[in-house]
């Protein structure tokens, strides 16, 4: 596990892993439940804020937002472009 220090896009470690269990739980709902496409889109949109086109964040150290989106991603089971749109 990573110190909470770590950040992951624009969230501590902590805050991620909240965020995380949130959407797994939405995803287990997903067909029953339309407002968790909500969910999940609000839960990626906190780790990965909106930004200019190309702009990258000074905390996105060697990782832009297509890296954080896909280990979202992979941690949820949803697909990457899902997040993205």
């Amino acid at each position: 596990m990573l110190p909470s220090s770590e950040m992951v896009g624009n969230v501590n470690v902590d805050r991620y892993e909240q965020i995380v269990e949130r959407l797994r739980e939405a995803v287990e709902k997903f067909e029953k439940l339309s407002k968790s496409s909500f969910i999940i889109g609000d839960g990626a949109l906190e780790v990965v804020p909106m930004q200019d086109h190309g702009g990258r964040s000074v905390r996105d150290g060697l990782f832009g937002v297509s890296a954080w989106l896909h280990r979202l991603s992979e941690d949820v089971n949803v697909p990457c472009n899902t997040l993205k749109s």
